[in-house]
C-alpha cells in the first residue's frame, strides 16, 4: 500500500511541478470568463495575481450591456443577473435568471460575476472576482448539489446538511481520505488528516488544535464526532502492531455517547445542542500512535435540570432512562412509572421514543466499554431517579407548626420525598428538614451561635432545585473524571497532542440569562483568537518581514471582549453585586451596568432591538430590567432577573452535610472529594468564587493552551433556522458569513501565505532535496566559508560547536547560520520550482528571517522529500541487507567449520570407542571359546580314559575267564580268517571271479565245517571283542578295504549266506544278537565271500 501511495504522490508532484513552472512564466493566473486556463485541479496551489482589483471590485467599475453581475435580491440577498440596459441618466436595468427585470439607481454597487463551475471550486480563494455575493453564491450552489464543504484559506467552511449521509461519513470515506486526502474535495476528514500530518512533521515542534465554532445547531458536535473517528482510524491504520492497550481508541470514541447523553439537550434551534463546552486532547506517543486522551469540560448548564423553555427538553439521559428502563431496573431505581409526564423536571415534551430507546442502548454499551461496572451504573441511575423525584416535591404552609413543610397531602410529593431519601441513603426525616429549615451560624469573638430559621415556600423550592442541580453536576463531573482515568496516558507518552475544541455556539433566545452570557462570551473569545492569530498576526508578520502589504478591513471584536471581561466590565460589576451582603434588585443592577459602562456596544433593550434584525424580544419586555450587548454575531438582550443569584451559585452547607453523611457509599464519595469546589469549605476564597469568575478562569486556561498550539479552524454554518434538510436561507447564511469574517479570511488567504518557516527550519528539513554534486551547492558553500575548510555539516549547523564560545562569537555564529540557511533555502526553491522569475513572488515570498509559501507548496515539498527519504531508505536497506548477508555468510562459514571440527572429534572418539568395544568383545569371546574347548577336550579325554579303563577291565576279566585253549583257538581262527581274506583280496585285485566247483565247494565246506566244528561257543562280549579286533586290523593295516564288515555292533546281519553244511549256533538271545537262538528253516547256499 505504501508503494501505491508513493507512486500517486510522485505522480501528483510531477503534475504540480510541471504546472507551476508553466504558470510562473505567465503574467498572471486567474479565471478568465469564469473558467480556468487548464482543467488540472491541482493548479489551485499555483500563482495568483496579487492585484487588489481582482479581489475587490470598485464601485466605479464600468458596466456594459450583457455583463454578468450580482444584484440585490429580496429572497437570495445576492443573485446573478445580466445587465439588460444602461439608461442615459445612469439607471441600470438588470434581468435575473427567472426573467425578472429590476431597475437600480445609477450609483448602485454591483459586484462582477463570472461563469464559474462552483463544484470544481474547492477553495473560495480560487474566485478571482471575490466579493460577499460571490462567496454566498458559491456556498449556495455547492449546497444545492449536496456539497457541504469548501475551504476558505486555512479555514474549512462546513454547512450542516441536517440529514444522515452514509457515503459522506462512512468507513469507505474514511479509507479514501486515509489514502489520498490531498486529492479529494474538502472535508472534515481532510482537516483531521492535515492536522495529523503537521503533528508528525515536527517542523515548528508544536501541538495542534482544531477549533470548531458556529451557531447552535450548525453541526459542531457532529463535526467533532467525525474528526475523532478519523483520528482514531489513523492510529489503527498506521500501527504496525495494534496492542489492545485496553482498546484506547474505542474508549475515546465511546466517551462521545456518554457525554452527549449527560450533557446535550434539545433546544428550539438544535435537537442535539451541547449544553457544555469540551476540549479533548488526543495524546500521541513518540511513534505518533494514540496513547490516550484527556477531557476537559466547561460550564455545564445546570439550570436545565430544573427548568427549560417551552418546546425544549432537559438532558437526554432522563428521557433515555424513562424510555429504556426494564421491569427489574424500574423496581431497583424506584421508578413507579416510566411516563415522563409524571415527573415535573422532565416536562411534557417528547421527541421520538424510538430514538430515545436506541440512544439508551448505545449509552449503556458505551458506559460498559469505558469501564463502568453494572454496580456503578446502577448507582448513577439511582441518583438520576432521586433527581426526578425531587422535582415532584412541593411545599405548603402548615397551620400546625406555622411554617412551610413538605406537602404530604399530595401523593406525588409524599412519594417523591420518600423515594428521594431512600435513593440518596438518608433518613426520611432529615431530607424534609434540610429543605425547609435554614441553619445560620453567627460568630462573635469567642462565641459561636447556631440558629435554625424556617424557610418560606420560595426558599424551600430554591433549596430543592439547588440540591437537584448539585447532584446532577457532581454526577457529570464524576463521569468526566472516571473517563479521564481510563483513557488518559501517563506522563511518559503525553508529549504531543491534537486538541479538539467543541463549545456551545452563539445563542440568542427570547429569554437570555447567565448561561447565554457565558456562552456568547466564549464565542467572543474564540472569534478574538481567530482574528488575532490568523488575520491580525499575519498582517503584523508580513509588515515585520518587509512585505508590501495593504491592510485589510476586518471586524475586530476586541471592544466586545473588553466590555464583558474588562475592568470595569459586565463581569466585574456582576461579581461586585454578588459580594454585597444584601439582596440585589434587578432594575438597580441593570441601571448600574448601563450607567458605569458607557459603550456603543451596550444599550437598553429598546435601542438594542433596532440594532440587528436577528434580535428577538418577547412581548411586554419594555419594562423588563435588561441590557443589550452587540456581539460580533449580533445583538442579544440579557435579562437581569435572577442574574445575580445564578452568578452566586451558593450551595447551602446543610445540603452538603446531609449528603456527606449518606449511608450510600457512592453518594458519600461524590461529596467528600476534596477536588469539588462546592465541598471545599476550608478555602474561603474558592467558596466566594462566582460562576463568571470560574468560567473566565477556565476559559483563560483554554486560551493559553490554544495559543501554544497551531490552530486549524472549522466554521460551521447553519443553512436555515428551522433545521430543515435541503433548504438554504440565504439571508440567514449571509449574516453568519459576515459575523465570522469569512470574506476577510478569504481575502487574506488569497493574498497571503499561510505556510511560513524560518530559513534554518526550511534548510534543515528540505535541504536533503539538494544533491551533493549540485554546482550551485558547491559554490554557495565556498562563498559562505570565505576559504574556511569546515565541512558542510558544520556550516549548516554551526552553532552546534559554539556553545562554549563567548556572546559575540555566538552572535556571529548565528548570523553565519542564518546566511547559509537562506542560500540553501533559495537553492531548494530554484531546484524545485524552477529558475527565479517575476512570477515566483506570487507563490513564494522571502522575508528577513522566514520564507512564506502559498497553500499546498509545503505538501508538495513533503512529497518530494518523501521520495528522497524513500531513496535513502532503499539505499540504507540495500547496504544493510548486504552487510547482514555477508555477516550471515561469515557466521555460516564459521559454523560449518565448527561443525566439521566437531564431527571429526566425534568420529575419532566414536571409532576409538568402537574399536575398544570390539576388541573387548573378541577377547571375551576368545576366552569363552577357549574355556569351552578346554572343557570339551578335558571331558572327552576323561570319557575316553574311562572307557579305555572299563574296556581294559572287561578284557582282563574275559581273559581270566577263558582258558588257555580258548585263546589258542581264537588265535587260530583269526589267522585262518586273515589268510582266507588275504586270498580273496588278492584274487579280486587280479580280476578273477571266484567260483567254487562242487569239489571245491566240498572242500570249502569241509574246511569251514572243520573250522567251525573246532570253534567253541562264544559269548556276546567275545564277539564284540572279535569284531573290534578285526576292524582294527582292517583299518590299521589298510587291507581288506573292499571286504564288508563281517560283524555289526547290533548283531549278525539279517541277510547272509550260510554255508551249505548245517551249522548250529548254540547261544542265547541277548540285546545284541536278538535271533541267535533261532535256526534257519532251510539251508542256504553261500560262499565264504558272501559271509565275509
Amino acid at each position: 500500500m505504501n508503494t501505491v501511495l508513493l507512486d500517486r504522490q510522485q505522480h501528483k508532484s510531477n503534475i504540480l511541478l510541471t504546472t507551476t513552472r508553466k504558470s510562473l512564466g505567465k503574467a498572471q493566473h486567474k479565471f478568465h470568463n469564469g473558467k480556468e486556463g487548464t482543467s488540472n485541479k491541482p493548479q489551485i496551489f499555483h500563482a495568483e495575481k496579487r492585484d487588489r482589483t481582482t479581489t475587490v471590485i470598485s464601485t466605479t467599475a464600468r458596466l456594459t450591456k450583457g455583463m454578468k453581475v450580482f444584484a440585490p435580491h429580496q429572497e437570495h440577498v445576492w443573485s446573478s443577473a445580466r445587465v439588460n440596459d444602461i439608461e442615459k441618466d445612469g439607471k441600470i436595468t438588470i434581468r435575473f435568471h427567472d426573467q425578472t427585470v429590476k431597475s437600480l439607481a445609477a450609483n448602485t454597487w454591483l459586484p462582477l460575476a463570472g461563469d464559474y463551475d462552483y463544484l470544481e471550486c474547492d477553495d473560495l480563494g480560487q474566485i478571482s472576482l471575490l466579493s460577499k455575493a460571490a462567496v454566498l453564491d458559491c456556498v449556495r450552489s455547492r449546497y444545492s448539489h449536496q456539497v457541504f464543504y469548501v475551504r476558505a484559506g486555512n479555514t474549512l467552511l462546513a454547512v450542516n446538511p441536517f440529514e444522515t449521509i452514509p457515503l459522506l461519513y462512512g468507513n469507505q470515506a474514511v479509507n479514501d481520505y486515509l489514502q489520498r486526502a490531498q486529492e479529494l474535495s474538502p472535508h472534515v476528514f481532510s482537516v483531521a488528516d492535515k492536522t495529523y500530518n503537521h503533528l508528525c512533521r515536527q517542523v515548528d515542534d508544536s501541538n495542534q488544535s482544531i477549533i470548531i465554532s458556529g451557531e447552535s445547531g450548525a453541526g459542531k458536535t457532529c463535526s467533532a464526532r467525525y474528526i475523532m473517528k478519523y483520528l482514531t482510524s489513523i492510529g489503527t491504520h498506521n500501527a504496525s502492531n495494534i496492542t489492545p492497550a485496553d482498546h484506547i481508541e474505542m474508549k475515546i470514541l465511546d466517551s462521545n455517547p456518554i457525554l452527549e447523553a449527560f450533557g446535550n439537550a434539545q433546544t428550539k434551534k438544535n435537537d442535539n445542542s451541547s449544553r457544555f463546552g469540551k476540549f479533548i486532547q488526543i495524546q500521541y506517543s513518540d511513534n505518533f500512535q494514540i496513547a490516550g486522551a484527556f477531557l476537559e469540560t466547561y460550564l455545564l448548564e445546570k439550570t436545565r435540570v430544573i427548568s427549560h423553555a417551552a418546546g425544549e427538553r432537559t438532558f437526554h439521559i432522563f428521557y433515555q432512562m424513562l424510555c429504556g428502563v426494564g421491569p427489574e431496573e424500574q423496581l431497583e431505581w424506584k421508578l413507579p412509572t416510566s411516563n415522563h409526564q409524571a415527573y415535573k423536571y422532565v416536562g411534557d415534551y417528547w421527541l421520538t421514543p424510538e430514538t430515545d430507546c436506541e440512544t439508551w442502548q448505545a449509552t449503556r454499551e458505551a458506559m460498559t466499554d469505558v469501564g463502568l461496572s453494572t454496580h456503578d451504573q446502577n448507582d448513577i441511575f439511582k441518583v438520576l431517579s432521586a433527581v426526578l423525584h425531587l422535582g415532584n416535591v412541593s411545599f405548603h404552609h402548615s397551620s400546625d407548626v406555622d411554617a412551610v413543610v413538605v406537602n404530604m397531602n399530595s401523593l406525588d410529593s409524599a412519594s417523591g420525598i420518600d423515594y428521594a431519601a431512600s435513593l440518596l441513603g438518608v433518613e426520611a426525616g432529615q431530607l424534609p428538614t434540610v429543605l425547609t429549615v435554614r441553619t445560620i451560624t453567627a460568630s462573635h469573638r469567642r462565641r459561636h451561635s447556631v440558629f435554625h430559621k424556617p424557610c418560606d415556600a420560595g426558599e424551600c423550592t430554591t433549596r430543592r432545585d439547588c440540591l437537584a442541580k448539585m447532584l446532577y453536576n457532581r454526577i457529570f463531573q464524576w463521569l468526566v473524571e472516571f473517563i479521564n482515568v481510563n483513557i488518559c496516558a501517563s506522563d511518559v507518552f503525553n508529549r504531543k497532542f491534537i486538541g479538539l475544541l467543541d463549545v456551545y455556539g452563539f445563542e440568542s433566545f427570547e429569554n437570555n440569562s447567565l448561561e447565554q452570557l457565558c456562552i456568547n462570551y466564549a464565542n467572543e473569545k474564540l472569534q478574538q483568537h481567530f482574528v488575532e492569530n490568523y488575520i491580525k498576526m499575519q498582517e503584523e508578520e508580513y509588515l515585520a518581514e518587509g512585505f508590501h502589504w495593504q491592510p485589510l478591513d476586518y471586524e475586530d471584536n476586541h471592544n466586545s471582549v473588553q466590555l464583558l471581561e474588562g475592568t470595569p466590565g459586565i463581569f466585574s460589576l456582576l461579581n461586585e453585586e454578588c459580594s454585597l451582603m444584601r439582596e440585589s434588585e434587578a432594575p438597580a443592577v441593570a441601571d448600574r451596568i448601563l450607567a458605569q459602562l458607557s459603550s456603543s456596544l451596550l444599550s437598553r433593550p429598546d435601542a438594542g432591538a433596532a440594532m440587528s434584525h436577528r434580535s428577538s424580544r418577547p412581548s411586554g419586555s419594555s419594562h423588563m430590567p435588561a441590557f443589550t450587548v452587540l456581539h460580533y454575531a449580533g445583538s442579544v438582550i440579557y435579562e437581569v432577573e435572577n442574574l445575580v443569584e445564578k452568578n452566586k451559585d451558593k450551595i447551602p452547607e446543610e445540603l452538603v452535610g446531609l449528603l456527606q453523611g449518606s449511608q450510600n457509599t457512592f453518594i458519600r464519595s461524590l461529596f467528600t472529594c476534596v477536588q469539588d469546589e462546592n465541598c471545599n469549605h476550608d478555602s474561603k476564597k474558592r467558596q466566594n468564587q462566582t460562576v463568571l469568575s470560574k468560567f473566565k478562569s477556565s476559559l483563560m486556561s483554554l486560551m493559553s493552551v490554544l495559543n501554544r498550539s497551531k490552530p486549524h479552524y472549522i466554521r460551521c454554518v447553519k443553512p436555515n433556522c428551522a433545521s430543515r434538510a435541503r433548504f438554504f436561507d440565504s439571508r440567514y447564511v449571509m449574516s453568519q458569513l459576515e459575523a465570522c469574517g469569512i470574506l476577510q479570511t478569504v481575502q487574506i488567504a488569497k493574498a497571503g501565505f499561510p505556510d511560513r518557516l524560518t530559513y534554518v527550519e526550511f534548510s534543515n528539513r528540505y535541504g536533503c532535496l539538494l544533491k551533493r554534486n549540485t554546482p550551485g551547492h558547491t559554490k554557495s558553500r565556498q562563498s559562505i566559508g570565505s576559504g574556511s575548510s569546515r565541512s558542510s555539516a558544520n556550516r549548516i549547523m554551526p552553532c552546534t560547536v559554539s556553545h562554549e564560545a563567548s556572546a559575540p562569537q555566538h552572535g556571529q555564529c548565528a548570523l553565519e547560520e542564518q546566511g547559509f540557511a537562506q542560500e540553501v533555502t533559495m537553492m531548494v526553491v530554484q531546484k524545485v520550482f524552477g529558475q527565479c522569475s517575476g512570477g515566483l513572488s506570487n507563490v513564494i515570498q522571502c522575508g528577513k528571517r522566514k520564507i512564506f509559501l502559498k497553500d499546498g507548496l509545503v505538501e508538495k515539498l513533503e512529497v518530494l522529500m518523501g521520495e528522497v527519504w524513500h531513496c535513502c531508505a532503499v539505499c540504507i536497506q540495500r547496504n544493510w541487507r548486504r552487510h547482514m548477508h555477508e555477516k550471515q555468510i561469515r557466521r555460516h562459514r564459521e559454523e560449518v567449520m565448527r561443525q566439521h571440527a566437531a564431527c571429526m572429534l566425534i568420529q575419532a572418539v566414536f571409532r576409538g570407542w568402537h574399536v575398544r568395544k570390539r576388541q573387548t568383545r573378541r577377547k571375551v569371546a576368545s576366552v569363552a571359546i577357549q574355556h569351552a574347548w578346554h572343557h570339551y577336550v578335558a571331558r572327552n579325554k576323561a570319557r575316553q580314559q574311562l572307557e579305555a579303563s572299563l574296556l581294559e577291565k572287561s578284557l582282563k576279566r574275559e581273559r581270566d575267564r577263558l582258558s588257555g585253549e580258548h585263546v589258542k583257538l581264537i588265535q587260530q581262527t583269526y589267522s585262518s580268517v586273515l589268510d582266507l581274506a588275504n586270498n580273496l583280496e588278492r584274487k579280486t585285485a587280479m580280476g578273477d571271479s571266484i567260483q567254487f566247483s562242487p569239489s571245491h565247494r566240498t572242500n570249502q565246506a569241509d574246511t569251514v565245517a572243520v573250522v567251525t566244528s573246532q570253534m567253541p561257543l562264544l559269548s556276546a562280549q567275545v564277539c564284540l571283542t572279535l569284531y573290534d579286533a578285526l576292524d582294527e586290523i582292517r583299518q590299521g593295516a589298510g587291507i581288506y578295504r573292499n571286504i564288508p564288515h563281517l560283524f555289526h555292533k547290533e548283531g549278525i546281519l539279517s541277510k547272509r549266506r550260510m554255508p551249505q553244511v548245517n551249522i548250529r549256533f548254540h547261544t542265547k538271545a541277548n540285546s545284541i544278537l536278538k535271533n541267535a537262538h533261532l535256526l534257519p528253516r532251510k539251508e542256504i547256499d553261500c560262499n565264504i565271500s558272501d559271509c565275509l
